[in-house]
């Protein structure tokens, strides 16, 4: 009787569903561990949440939304299991950014809708950035235009609080400039009972910190602050306060695709997505390594990007990862991202039930909470630093810096990563190009005109100290034969043009096709060019160009000192003999010992 083949039926979890290695060897420990961590983080969470909400000029309960939704979705779907992902000062401050370009109004219902259509964009570029794996170019925005906008940013923060914090409206912008003139012509109109609430709050979260760092001095904060508002009905003194919270999440809405508007915020929205992911990745990766955890950026970014995404459909704003929140998570010990759930699960739990209780939490606490976390950010020193171990890099920063003061922060930082960009491949248009000698002492090939010490005149040596590509092979090109006829004005007989490749560990199309065209360019003049140190990795490219058609193998050398004894064969030993008043190389004293022996007989 026929047997039916048995089907074995093999079922694999991509790599974006990673959440199963949670529970290999997961104990009760570790859930207590966890669950410390989970509940901590959460009490220091909320009251933060709010305040990033209204940094981002939305309505403070949509913190919530975005901190109970992002939070659990980025812990699921990503690879840190320290990381807290939600709202984030900086984050918050480039998504208001992008929405005042459009001169919209914050905390109106078209500003909401716009904020979670930005959202959804920036998880679609942080997924698409996942899935190609082109993390790297997150590595495109260098460390003095992140210092230099961080600095700035944090001022933007913190005078943008300071409206809440007196007790009237500022100027709708980012513009650091226009929001302090706008702050000090407004002094007089300080209400002294929203100052003193924030004060009071402010001082709270400094003592409570200066106590330890795990005690939610931003819920103390809250929680006082609220008492005092709703006992001494201070509502009706002028201080402003959160008002009618709604329970729950609102019912899931797709953000408005109005491809016209999209099309003029997909710069600011790139420019959020990187910088998230700046801050995201440099947190996770830090915490990882001081753990011991494997780690993929990879999966990194796509639970960021689905947690972006998420948020959009429940009136959110863009998420990112948190310093002070993954920090906290790592200090307490937390085992695996059910840390994060716990924290995501127990905001939803005060979304759900709650709610109301913030209806006399004053706007000015939340400023305060702000202020707390941002204030230590503003270090224009870090940049007067800077300039002093690069005068480039310090440029950029301060150039970055100063963007800010007249211009929307996402353009501040493109201009700072454009500036950037541009020094960088400035810097590689001019490589440094050494002419060489060997050292009469050491016997080492080095820098001939450093060290003043003279060349050989019959062997011009170059060594470029940089990849040749389209933007700089011209000036390698130029600057060889400037030295081949420098050497030819002061009569030296030059007749070969020795290039070490030591240092070119790339070379592209337009590179090869220079040097080809410079080994032409010199044998019409009647000088061969020899090639020394040529990397594994260039020469194949040469050879697609045809360079074993036109250099012959003779003159092609695997170190520098081998090629010197190549071609020393072949130089004109007369000249050496008669002409040459110097000892190049160790081979010129053969050549002049025979001058000696004739002379001497």
């Amino acid at each position: 009787m026929d047997k039916t083949p048995e089907i074995q039926v093999k079922i694999s979890i991509p790599i974006y569903f990673t959440f199963h290695r949670w529970f290999e060897n997961y104990s009760k420990e570790h859930f207590i561990r966890d669950l410390i961590a989970g509940i901590t983080v959460a009490a220091v969470y909320v009251p933060q949440a709010m305040a990033y909400a209204l940094l981002a000029g939305m309505p403070p309960i949509t913190g919530l939304y975005t901190a109970f939704i992002a939070t659990i979705v980025a812990a699921v779907f990503g690879s840190s299991r320290f990381l807290g992902t939600g709202p984030v000062a900086m984050t918050c401050l480039l998504s208001a950014s992008v929405l005042f370009s459009l001169k919209l109004e914050p905390q109106t219902d078209q500003w909401v809708s716009y904020m979670a259509l930005l959202a959804l964009m920036v998880g679609i570029i942080r997924i698409s950035i996942s899935i190609l794996r082109l993390g790297f170019i997150v590595d495109l925005i260098s460390n003095s235009v992140v210092l230099g906008f961080t600095s700035a940013g944090a001022m933007v923060i913190a005078l943008s609080q300071f409206g809440h914090l007196f007790g009237y409206p500022l100027a709708k912008t980012t513009h650091i400039l226009t929001v302090f003139i706008d702050l000090i012509s407004k002094l007089s109109q300080t209400n002294p009972y929203t100052l003193g609430i924030g004060v009071l709050a402010y001082a709270l979260i400094w003592g409570s910190s200066k106590i330890s760092r795990y005690i939610p001095g931003a819920l103390i904060a809250v929680v006082v602050t609220s008492l005092l508002t709703y006992k001494f009905g201070l509502q009706s003194k002028g201080v402003a306060i959160v008002g009618e919270v709604p329970q729950g999440l609102p019912d899931p809405t797709l953000p408005p695709l109005d491809f016209n508007t999209m099309a003029s915020m997909w710069g600011g929205a790139t420019v959020v997505a990187l910088f998230g992911l700046i801050e995201a990745v440099a947190i996770a990766k830090t915490l990882a390594i001081k753990a011991g955890d494997r780690w993929d950026p990879n999966q990194e970014l796509f639970g960021q990007g689905l947690a972006n995404i998420a948020v959009s459909f429940f009136k959110g704003f863009p998420a990112g990862g948190s310093f002070s929140r993954s920090s906290l998570n790592y200090a307490l010990g937390a085992k695996t991202p059910i840390a994060s759930v716990i924290t995501g699960s127990l905001v939803g739990i005060t979304l759900f039930l709650l709610a109301p209780a913030f209806y006399y939490l004053p706007k000015a606490s939340l400023a305060a909470i702000v202020l707390s976390a941002v204030i230590k950010l503003i270090r224009p020193q870090d940049i007067l630093r800077l300039y002093k171990i690069n005068k480039l890099d310090g440029v950029v920063a301060g150039l970055t810096f100063a963007s800010v003061f007249f211009m929307d922060l996402w353009v501040a930082i493109t201009i700072g990563v454009i500036v950037s960009l541009g020094a960088f491949v400035y810097r590689t248009m001019y490589p440094r190009i050494v002419v060489l000698t060997r050292d009469p002492q050491t016997r080492t090939f080095i820098n001939a005109e450093k060290r003043e010490l003279p060349e050989c005149p019959q062997i011009v040596f170059i060594r470029p100290n940089m990849s040749i590509y389209f933007g700089n092979a011209q000036y390698v090109y130029d600057y060889i034969i400037d030295k081949v006829d420098e050497h030819v004005r002061k009569l030296k007989p030059v007749k070969y043009v020795l290039i070490d490749m030591e240092a070119v560990n790339y070379i592209d199309a337009a590179g090869t096709e220079t040097i080809m065209r410079l080994v032409s360019v010199l044998r019409d003049r009647g000088i061969e060019t020899a090639f020394a140190n040529i990397g594994c990795d260039v020469y194949p490219l040469l050879e697609n160009a045809g360079f074993d058609k036109v250099v012959n193998d003779n003159l092609v050398f695997n170190a520098k000192g081998e090629a010197i004894v190549g071609l020393f064969k072949n130089l004109d030993h007369e000249y050496c003999r008669d002409m040459c008043p110097y000892v190049v190389f160790e081979e010129c004293l053969s050549v002049k010992e025979k001058k000696k022996e004739a002379v001497a007989g």
